[in-house]
């Protein structure tokens, strides 16, 4: 099966490569392009130049500039610091919650350790919501 060189291009149609274009087996003489491939020898290149097809033959162009990297992102201000801290307090405080309630509904006592960690887990967000309260808005 014969083959040959053809011009592969970017999505913008500028030359990126070389790829190889295959005969048909069902139609000899027919080579099978491959997708965003021209059927054109690649051109000689030089360094710093892009390259697009331009009647037979190719237009060099400059290479233009990288675009510059973006910001870097802005830290998170205090309120949303705080925002998520409670719902962190909100999370922890599912199971210990969840104790005390199948305690009390079994007419049993609370259990101490899970008692004292919603009171230490409500204690602390009643503090930052105190904070989140005094914030400028």
């Amino acid at each position: 099966m014969k083959q040959k060189t053809v011009s592969q291009l970017d999505e913008a149609g500028y030359y990126v490569g070389e790829a190889i274009a295959h005969e048909s087996p069902l139609q000899p003489g027919v080579f099978l392009i491959p997708a965003g491939a021209i059927d054109r020898a690649p051109p000689t290149t030089e360094a710093g130049k892009r390259y697009r097809p331009w009647g037979t033959g190719w237009r060099a162009e400059g290479v233009p500039p990288p675009p510059p990297p973006p910001p870097p992102p802005e830290p998170p201000s205090r309120a949303a610091i705080i925002r998520s801290e409670l719902g962190r307090i909100d999370q922890s405080s599912i199971r210990p919650a969840r104790a005390v309630a199948a305690a009390l509904a079994a007419g049993r006592p609370a259990p101490e350790a899970d008692a004292a960690r919603l009171v230490a887990l409500e204690a602390e967000a009643a503090a930052l919501r105190a904070e989140l309260q005094a914030l400028p808005k």
